[in-house]
């Protein structure tokens, strides 16, 4: 086990979400075998944890804002379906054929009080959508939805409405601009403390005089560089891919 070291992370290239993947995974390792067995002090690990916790409430955040702009298109889908199922059953009211025009006439009485909805504010419309779809459903009407063949249309507004629900829910109330720190300054943070912990466990690996303690944390070093080319191979693969897809 003479020159044992740790092999190069490259950490610094990776996703954010692989960043935090990689300290948690390091940080559980050499947790599990004991800080206190390779001189690593609580103030260090302490401050380790601290900055992996806030990489991934960060991550965390910043999939919250990609799902506020997949909401502004999923509003806009559904008031696009909104507004041609609205016009379609409106139109089917001067159909030159009898059962059309009784059939939007009759579905004409039911959208009314659904009238402007594509312009109520967001949660109040998905509210709404929900009553026109239960209205709409009920089997009378969706026998005239149907004959105006718009089952296609209402069943892609029911989806859409669904969707923007299920995000919404979803989505945190903290805003990133509340955070005190950024990814840009945590990450380098996180790997400095990264750096800082393996110096102190290389030098126990080196200093130790105990042959048992030494195997032990040689074996430490081991597990941790088999995880590091194991993130590398697969960022690779990932890049790969990504250049593919790009051609």
């Amino acid at each position: 086990m003479k020159g044992k070291r740790f092999a190069v992370a490259g950490m610094t290239r990776f996703t954010n979400a692989r960043h935090v993947h990689f300290h948690m995974q390091t940080y559980e390792m050499i947790g599990q075998y004991g800080f206190d067995k390779v001189n690593v002090p609580l103030t260090l690990s302490d401050e380790w944890k601290r900055c992996i916790v806030l990489e991934t409430e960060l991550n965390n955040q910043a999939r919250a804002h990609a799902d506020t702009a997949r909401l502004i298109q999923i509003d806009a889908e559904r008031d696009s379906l909104t507004t041609f199922l609205f016009g379609a059953i409106r139109n089917a009211t001067s159909s030159p054929f009898d059962t059309q025009k009784a059939a939007g006439e009759e579905l004409m009485i039911i959208i009314r009080p659904y009238k402007n909805l594509q312009r109520q504010a967001r949660d109040r419309q998905t509210a709404q959508t929900e009553g026109l779809m239960l209205d709409l459903k009920k089997p009378e009407n969706a026998a005239r939805i149907t004959i105006l063949g718009l089952d296609n249309t209402v069943e892609l507004l029911e989806k859409s409405n669904r969707r923007y629900q299920e995000i919404r829910s979803g989505l945190t109330s903290q805003k990133a601009a509340e955070m005190v720190e950024g990814l840009s300054s945590v990450r380098p943070q996180t790997d400095e403390i990264y750096h800082a912990v393996t110096d102190r466990v290389f030098a126990s690996y080196l200093l130790t005089p105990d042959a048992q303690r030494k195997e032990e944390i040689g074996a430490l070093i081991d597990r941790i560089n088999l995880f590091i080319a194991e993130q590398k191979a697969a960022y690779k693969q990932s890049q790969a891919q990504k250049t593919k897809g790009d051609e």
